[in-house]
């Protein structure tokens, strides 16, 4: 990869938004280096286990990939000087974060840098039933989602008391009149991208992690956040089918998650 600047764009932005990728667990299924655009799509190998839920994050990397090489090719023939010599860059990365019952929990991590002040890199989340070969809807886990419910306000407190402990080991304020909180709302979709936490006990979930990317509850200078809430906590929320999803407790390996 060439380097314009004292490292590699790409590789400074991977490093952001993937610190879990190590070298060789990694398949790559989109890949582009040219002088206006450097593009970087990966699965973990381990996802391959599921062969259709393999086959369809090849074809969102791919997508993904050919959708911003052809976006950026149009940048850079409207206007080159926006480019300041340096190639925009993208990331994708695929990576389990744990299977449980009949479901594959997914975490997708982008990154971008398309001559801005800084990179800006993010995560999002996919639940796959291995037993339907298709995507699931995490939502339908709990019992009642409706906006302003008693549930939904169980459930707000849940992760803003997680998102709260996680600024305090970061030293950094936690007030619900900022800027950050202002809008929240007890609903559903204020709560982030939702994953099954990894557990102790094999085949199971030990709880919730609620994922927010760089400006959603914090300046960008905070970094993402992962918000997490034990099963212990959620059990009166879930559906007494999702109920036996989780079991055990959260590896101490999976803290800096």
């Amino acid at each position: 990869m060439r380097t314009r600047l004292a490292i590699p764009a790409l590789a400074f932005i991977a490093a952001l938004s993937v610190p879990h990728a190590r070298a060789g667990d990694e398949n790559v299924v989109y890949e582009t280096n040219t002088e206006y655009v450097e593009i970087d799509v990966r699965i973990e190998k381990t996802l391959s286990a599921w062969p259709k839920l393999y086959e369809k994050l090849v074809a969102d990397g791919k997508k993904f990939g050919a959708e911003n090489r052809d976006d950026t090719l149009k940048q850079w023939r409207d206007d080159k000087s926006l480019f300041r010599n340096m190639a925009y860059s993208f990331s994708q990365v695929y990576r389990l974060r744990t299977a449980a019952g009949p479901y594959v929990s997914v975490i997708i991590d982008q990154s971008e840098f398309t001559g801005g002040a800084h990179p800006n890199h993010g995560s999002t989340t996919l639940l796959w039933d291995r037993e339907k070969n298709a995507e699931a809807d995490f939502e339908k886990l709990f019992k009642d989602t409706a906006n302003g419910s008693a549930d939904m306000r169980t459930l707000s407190k849940l992760v803003l008391d997680a998102l709260a402990a996680e600024k305090k080991a970061r030293d950094v304020p936690f007030d619900l009149t900022d800027m950050w909180f202002k809008d929240w709302k007890p609903e559903y979709s204020q709560f982030g991208d939702p994953s099954l936490a990894p557990s102790t006990e094999p085949g199971k979930s030990s709880g919730v992690t609620f994922h927010f990317s760089p400006y959603a509850v914090g300046a960008y200078a905070e970094g993402d956040y992962t918000a997490f809430v034990p099963a212990t906590a959620l059990m009166p929320l879930l559906t007494p089918e999702a109920q036996k999803l989780f079991g055990g407790e959260r590896p101490e390996s999976d803290r800096n998650e």
